[in-house]
């Protein structure tokens, strides 16, 4: 950015003062002190120009609101509340978001997987001609995105030395009040992309020295070996039904309307209806996400349509209800028989897990003749497999103890089971309803 610094004509009651035009704004009161060397004396009404950094300034802190899963400032871990100085590098990993707040009250998102450096946020001091000639303080910001993901949200009210600027190995984005997305070239998309959701946004290759002006609604992917760029329109907003959806783990596989001429989709889920705390963010090759390592609950979802550009499409947002199974055991069944108890299962569901561990489960299970679980009248241990037999019992209410636990988990988790054996059934093996009881950790 240059600064212009037009000198008056001389005349006895005239000393030099320095007219400044700061990104398009004339202001005027500024002693000429922190200008270069002035021009000569006769050269009434000449103009020069000097770089915006020459003014005194103050640095400004970035506000580190929000924080999901596993954020890192400067290669630290961190939490919500923090403060970033200039060139601090903030990072996002798997499943792992931030949210900051810039001094103009702009707010800028990381999505997972994402590295950025704060290179600018600083206040410019120069006085206001259209206020008085009032010393002002004229904002500036920039980021520099080295991978990931951002969406940004800039402020429209707050005066402004330049635009916000968002750099790319490729590019550089500069806004003034808007919301806008940017995406490093990534192993799908080989292209650093810009989409404008509101406003306007200048998108410049810097490998080639052209720019495009990107309205809202509208997209572009930057290849460093052209200098010609277009602007493309965002794909349209998914339809969505109206309704929330509910899903029982772990089979929560969602599935959500197409769009036409996608390529493929991008989903991500937040806490939030704001999505500030967002959790996942998963580009996929169909109609269809596994949200089964979310936690049960509410969840708010966000889906685009990725064209062949490789540019997401405008959101469309919904809600998801998760729940948890309520047995420990997936789909378990007790069999009787003279010889014994067979329990079988098709599966472990652990509530501690995000993701069903990958390493075999080891599962126990012991019978008790109390509900107080202190006279046992047998137990048996299954390792990687869905079946164990228990010793063989009389009639009578009985209570089924399971505890199961995975290598890649830190404690094993437990259930109970209120079983009745009734009497004559002869030698016939039978089916014995499993009642969970509610209260068991």
């Amino acid at each position: 950015m240059k600064l212009r610094v037009s000198m008056p004509p001389r005349g006895p009651a005239v000393s030099r003062l320095a007219v400044l035009c700061v990104a398009g704004l004339t202001l005027t009161g500024l002693p000429a002190m922190a200008a270069p060397p002035a021009p000569p004396l006769g050269a009434q009404g000449a103009t020069l120009t000097t770089p915006l950094t020459q003014l005194r300034f103050r640095s400004t802190e970035v506000h580190l609101t929000h924080t999901v899963g596993d954020v890192k400032v400067n290669g630290q871990s961190v939490n919500a509340g923090v403060r970033l100085q200039e060139n601090a590098r903030i990072s996002t990993g798997e499943d792992s978001s931030a949210v900051l707040v810039l001094a103009d009250g702009s707010q800028v998102k990381l999505m997972p997987r994402t590295i950025a450096d704060v290179t600018l946020s600083r206040y410019y001091i120069a006085p206001d001609r259209s206020n008085g000639g009032r010393m002002v303080n004229w904002f500036a910001a920039k980021m520099r995105l080295a991978q990931g993901a951002l969406e940004a949200a800039v402020n429209k009210v707050a005066p402004r030395a330049k635009p916000l600027e968002v750099e790319t190995t490729t590019s550089l984005i500069g806004v003034r009040g808007t919301r806008f997305r940017v995406a490093a070239a990534d192993p799908t998309a080989r292209q650093d992309r810009a989409e404008v959701l509101q406003g306007v946004v200048n998108n410049e290759n810097t490998w080639k020295g052209s720019a495009i002006l990107l309205e809202q609604g509208q997209g572009a992917a930057v290849d460093p070996n052209q200098a010609e760029m277009a602007a493309v329109k965002l794909l349209p907003a998914v339809r969505f039904a109206g309704t929330t959806d509910t899903l029982m783990q772990p089979n929560a596989i969602w599935t959500f309307p197409t769009v036409p001429d996608a390529r493929s989709y991008r989903v991500i889920a937040s806490g939030d209806a704001q999505f500030e705390t967002v959790h996942l963010s998963e580009k996929l090759a169909g109609n269809a996400v596994n949200l089964n390592g979310l936690t049960p609950g509410t969840w708010y979802l966000r889906v685009r349509g990725v064209d062949a550009n490789g540019l997401e499409g405008l959101n469309a947002d919904t809600r998801v209800v998760l729940h948890a199974p309520e047995s420990l055991l997936l789909h378990p069944s007790l069999y009787a028989q003279s010889s014994g108890l067979t329990l079988r299962w098709s599966g472990v569901y652990f509530q501690q897990a995000k993701q069903s561990p990958k390493a075999p489960s080891a599962v126990t299970a012991t019978v008790f003749a109390d509900p107080g679980l202190t006279r046992s009248a047998g137990a048996a241990e299954a390792h990687g497999t869905g079946e164990l037999v228990l010793p063989a019992v009389g009639p009578g209410t009985y209570y089924l103890r399971v505890s199961a636990r995975n290598s890649e988990l830190a404690q094993p988790e437990h259930q109970t089971y209120r079983i009745l054996i009734p009497a004559n059934v002869g030698s016939l093996p039978y089916h014995v309803l499993l009642e969970r009881v509610p209260t068991s950790s």
